[in-house]
């Protein structure tokens, strides 16, 4: 141990130099063995003790026969100065960049003038954005300029934006406001900061709601954000029908509407009639956006409104009018065979006179020869899975259940004989085919088999409806005998919280040939 001693005590001239003082000021004279030489350097944590003293270096001058020890407690104590510091070096780094480059524009080399405000930058950092890097590393004149003026040809973008756009080239995170998100995000697209176009649009992501939503679908499809505008529309199809707005139905606009009613993936609530219930609601919102009443008021209003016109329309559906028309390209897309099948919907929509009369022939043609069918032939339902066809012609129906319990129903409407009953108990959905057990309005095929296509959806939502958690059982052909139930899902403990919706889609009969009003046409005036 005498080379290990000799190795740290190799400086006792300075260990007498710093002890003398300390005896001077009235202090008890230690010798440098016993930790004189502790007073200035490195920290020494000694058993039996709760003070920290501090020592020389590696040695602890209080064992100084343990090596093993020492050695741990110096790997222990670099590592702790190793880490700690840094971290707090470097965020103090970016803080004092921030500051002292970017708020208070010091060794500025190029002052930026927008929107009748001035930023004093610095070219280096102005690189980071491809706006820039392009101007100054081509032969633009402002490549040699230390003014530029930059026009703003975006209205979305404002002093504020600019200033957080300008500011995220001095920093490594940026706290985007929702409220804010917009102008942020048209501020990164000019400017090339695709770092900061990302953060936008993860924000826009996270805060879909139904205040944002609409604000948000647009400027996704203006700055190019493919993928907040596919959230956005799937928030759309899941709360359209589910959590029904006032506002909402405002803001969204006519090509936004038709991609909802064309999708077979809307959450529909009730059946087909719902849908054509909203669109009049909606389209009585388009015309008069000034109407403030309540969700409850609504359909009586917009019926009293429309009911108001009709001695105007000289005979005319109202979609044949000029007001009309721009609607067309939206309610093409209902699914009307879905509506006529039931004579109260039926007398609603003839009532009403929103539909061409020749819409409503052609479907009831459709719908006749698709019982003779079912009755008088050998359909007996779908036999394979055909997508497209599910897609667009399938009956979207859906229900929602505000607690846990049992229920069994149906969703109205001439199904070909076909009288599906759904139950819900113990976690379980049942679908069973209805013959003889249970009563039913319409008449009910006897056919020893039938088939059905199918596709069954839940889902939960959080208070902004954002899905919480969904299931799906994907299209699937599911053939019955008479009074034979299925259970078509087994509900796991994370889809049981209420309220739960279901959403269904099925197809009973495959169509013929479909008629031009099943068509989805790109062009609104078809």
């Amino acid at each position: 141990m005498g080379s290990l001693s000799s190795r740290v005590l190799r400086h006792p001239g300075r260990a007498r130099a710093q002890q003398e003082p300390g005896s001077g000021a009235g202090g008890s004279t230690r010798r440098p063995e016993s930790g004189g030489d502790a007073a200035g350097h490195g920290f020494c944590y000694c058993p039996g003790s709760r003070k920290r003293k501090r020592s020389s270096g590696a040695f602890c001058y209080c064992h100084p026969d343990s090596e093993t020890d020492e050695d741990e407690e110096e790997g222990d104590e670099q590592q702790r100065l190793f880490n700690t510091p840094r971290r707090k070096k470097l965020k103090s780094t970016s803080k004092y960049i921030y500051q002292t480059l970017f708020l208070n524009g010091e060794n500025s080399d190029i002052k930026i003038c927008a929107l009748g405000e001035e930023w004093n930058l610095h070219k280096i950092y102005l690189c980071q954005s491809g706006y820039f890097s392009s101007m100054f590393s081509g032969s633009w004149k402002e490549s040699s300029m230390n003014i530029i003026e930059l026009e703003i040809p975006d209205q979305n973008i404002d002093i504020e934006a600019l200033q957080v756009a300008f500011g995220s080239l001095y920093r490594d995170d940026v706290l985007i406001k929702p409220s804010r998100v917009i102008a942020i995000l048209a501020a990164a697209c000019m400017l090339q900061l695709d770092g900061l176009i990302q953060q936008c649009g993860e924000t826009m992501k996270e805060t879909i709601n139904v205040k944002t939503v609409c604000g948000y679908y647009t400027s996704a499809g203006t700055y190019g954000l493919d993928s907040v505008k596919k959230k956005c529309l799937e928030w759309l199809l899941n709360n359209l029908m589910t959590h029904q707005n006032v506002e909402l139905f405002k803001e969204l606009s006519i090509n936004v509407m038709k991609q909802l009613i064309g999708s077979s993936n809307l959450f529909v609530m009730q059946v087909e009639m719902d849908v054509y219930t909203a669109l009049k609601k909606w389209m009585f919102l388009q015309l008069v956006p000034s109407w403030n009443g309540s969700l409850k008021q609504l359909l009586t209003e917009t019926d009293v409104w429309f009911s108001k016109r009709r001695k105007d329309f000289e005979g005319m559906a109202f979609l044949e009018t000029e007001q009309g028309k721009p609607f067309v390209s939206v309610f093409r897309h209902l699914r009307l065979q879905y509506i006529i099948s039931d004579l109260a919907s039926a007398r609603i929509i003839e009532q009403d006179s929103l539909v061409p009369s020749e819409w409503l022939s052609s479907v009831y043609k459709q719908q006749w020869l698709a019982m003779l069918r079912a009755e008088q032939d050998s359909e007996v339902g779908p036999q394979e899975i055909n997508k497209e066809e599910l897609e667009g012609n399938s009956m979207r129906c859906g229900r929602k259940l505000a607690k846990d319990g049992e229920y069994c129903w149906r969703w109205t409407g001439f199904n070909f004989g076909f009288d599906l009953l759904v139950t819900y108990t113990n976690r379980y959905i049942i679908f069973k085919r209805n013959t003889l057990n249970q009563p039913c309005s319409g008449s009910v095929s006897l056919q020893p088999r039938r088939s059905i296509a199918f596709r069954l959806r839940l889902a939960s939502f959080d208070s902004s409806g954002k899905l919480i958690c969904s299931r799906t059982t994907g299209y699937q052909i599911l053939t019955l005998e008479k009074d034979q139930e299925q259970v078509v899902m087994n509900l796991d403990s994370r889809l049981l919280i209420f309220p739960l919706y279901i959403c269904c889609n099925f197809l009973y009969i495959s169509p013929e040939k479909r008629t031009e009003n099943n068509r989805h046409p790109e062009n609104p005036e078809n």
